[in-house]
């Protein structure tokens, strides 16, 4: 074992202490070893906290709701039907203020009906989707966001059309989001993002007289609000050049015969982002124009869900049999009895469908609960382990408790990480994270970044301790109290909100929490095994080149005599 420069003897010389070389191996060894098996510890850590993050926003989704479970609650008696087709758009992240001033949404506005409609939490596109062709909200659908990509057993406005023998037909110029969801139940499909691909394939859909069903979403709009942000020119340029393409689209509509819906699944921030619960990705347009409307109506609260009934009953169908909304019957051109038996077809309906969420919600909670009991007892044994680990560590003189390293070294991460999180001023919400369906990237970025900081930090911090074992010591403990700092808020997290299935969905910032959690814990991992490695370099360079040795001995020394000159 080579010997290494310790203070542990220290022969004197008048008022002087020097340094001396002294072979201890036992000391010397124990700060390595922990400092190896801290590394290996680190990197199982950093993998953990990836693959915790990566799963999670997948394993939000739920692929079999109960509510698919129960046969859907059809209306008896459907109303007569008033419209010929009904054509549903809905403009892909559509703010509400942003939709006025554009030629063929203010027509259509002035022929028919001007609305505000709610939007539901999470504000993501294809639960929203989904949603506004269901009635049935994310929370119950299990649709929680774009990560879900299977056949979903709902009853929809496609069942419907499809088993009145009519046909429904889907078109986007961005993304196939209803047809991965909902692909079996239309009878065609159009999408492309090529140049006047989206007006070229209304234009067919329209032209087909088979074709009751329409549903039509542009993508451009939201395309430009994670780009460039919900107050920018590009932004209103986009609503501009969709506002043309559904004027050039809607011309072979004939609204004495057919009906046109426009509305959108979520805003934008002024940055770029939705997701949350903001009055500005919450609130969303709602027009109405055609067969079927009353354009004198004075339309109350409407939210997304009560579309698709509102749809059916345009056609003279009953509406979604799992659907949560009602039917804007104020809005209808129908005589009172047909509006009296909407009205009490709804109550059914709606009644029927809560009782089943609510009583399988207080099952699934049960079950939770008893579940985190379980997940928190085994956190509070794992802290105690490790906790004693270390304090074992700490006398057998493989960590350094030194508080200065501590202090300076251990907040960096955090600082920085969230620090960039709360610069994007959005309140940590899922709004805040600007990039289009890559909320995972963007936290890792920041974790990077932090990581970085953390990293030159920790060497700074370390950089003065000349004993060498005592500096790996040091480095030891630094580590193990920042994995210990990260690691206990995400598994405090993971603990209380679970792990797949999740029965609800937490708030807005507990949601982007949870995640941006899970990579600060694998990001500071990567920086711990990063540092670690460095100081066990820098170990076995000094302990073993003589000349380095003599060096540090002499600079040792030199601070020494200026430490006590200046005490004289």
């Amino acid at each position: 074992m080579q010997s290494i420069i310790t203070q542990d003897a220290c022969p004197k010389e008048g008022n002087q202490t020097y340094p001396q070389e002294v072979s201890h191996s036992n000391k010397v060894l124990a700060p390595v070893v922990m400092a190896l098996v801290l590394t290996m510890v680190a990197g199982a850590v950093a993998l953990m906290g990836w693959g915790a993050a990566d799963r999670y926003l997948s394993e939000l989704n739920i692929l079999s709701p109960d509510i698919a479970k129960h046969a859907p609650v059809l209306a008896e008696t459907p109303p007569p039907r008033t419209s010929r087709r009904v054509v549903l758009v809905i403009i892909d992240g559509l703010r509400l203020d942003d939709s006025f001033g554009h030629e063929t949404l203010d027509r259509l506005r002035r022929s028919g009906l001007d609305a505000v409609a709610t939007s539901h939490y999470p504000t993501i596109s294809r639960p929203n989707h989904a949603t506004v062709v269901t009635g049935v909200p994310p929370l119950v659908s299990g649709i929680r966001n774009n990560n879900f990509r299977s056949p979903v057993a709902i009853d929809s406005l496609m069942d419907r059309v499809s088993q009145a023998g009519l046909r429904a037909t889907y078109v986007a110029d961005d993304s196939p989001s209803l047809g991965y969801l909902f692909g079996e139940d239309f009878a065609s499909l159009y999408y492309g993002g090529w140049p006047g691909a989206f007006t070229k394939s209304t234009q067919l859909a329209m032209a087909d007289p088979d074709n009751s069903l329409l549903v039509l979403i542009p993508g451009l709009v939201d395309l430009a609000g994670h780009e460039h942000g919900g107050d920018s020119p590009e932004y209103r340029q986009a609503v501009g050049d969709v506002d043309g393409q559904l004027g050039e689209s809607l011309r072979l509509l004939d609204l004495q015969q057919d009906t046109v819906i426009i509305t959108a699944d979520h805003g934008h921030t002024d940055k770029g982002g939705h997701g949350g619960e903001e009055d500005v990705v919450m609130r969303v347009p709602l027009v109405m124009a055609g067969a079927g409307i009353r354009s004198e109506a004075l339309l109350g609260s409407a939210q997304l869900i009560d579309i698709a009934p509102t749809a059916a009953a345009l056609l003279g169908l009953p509406a979604p049999g799992h659907a949560f909304g009602r039917t804007l019957t104020e809005v209808l051109d129908l005589p009172p009895e047909s509006i009296a038996i909407l009205k009490a077809s709804d109550e059914i309906r709606i009644r029927e469908n809560v009782t089943r969420y609510e009583d399988s919600l207080r099952k699934r909670q049960v079950e939770s609960t008893g579940e985190r009991r379980s997940r928190l007892l085994l956190l509070a044994g794992l802290l105690v382990l490790g906790l004693g680990t270390l304090e074992l560590s700490r006398r057998a003189g493989a960590l350094n408790i030194d508080w200065r390293v501590l202090i300076i070294a251990v907040p960096a991460y955090p600082l920085c990480y969230y620090g960039l999180l709360d610069l994007l001023g959005q309140s940590l919400s899922f709004s805040a994270l600007q990039d289009r369906g890559s909320e995972m990237s963007s936290l890792s970025r920041f974790g990077l970044v932090a990581t970085f900081v953390q990293v030159l930090t920790g060497w700074i911090a370390l950089r003065g301790r000349i004993v060498l074992r005592d500096r790996l010591a040091s480095a030891n403990a630094l580590v193990a109290c920042g994995l210990l700092v990260a690691w206990v808020p995400a598994a405090l997290l993971w603990a209380s909100y679970g792990s797949a299935p999740h029965v609800e969905v937490p708030s807005s910032r507990v949601a982007l929490l949870i995640p941006a959690n899970y990579i600060a814990v694998a990001t500071y991992a990567v920086g711990a095994s990063v540092l670690l490695t460095m100081e066990i370099v820098v170990f076995f360079a000094r302990a073993i080149d003589p000349r380095i040795r003599l060096r540090r001995l002499e600079r040792a020394a030199a601070r020494e005599r200026r430490r006590l000159e200046k005490g004289e």
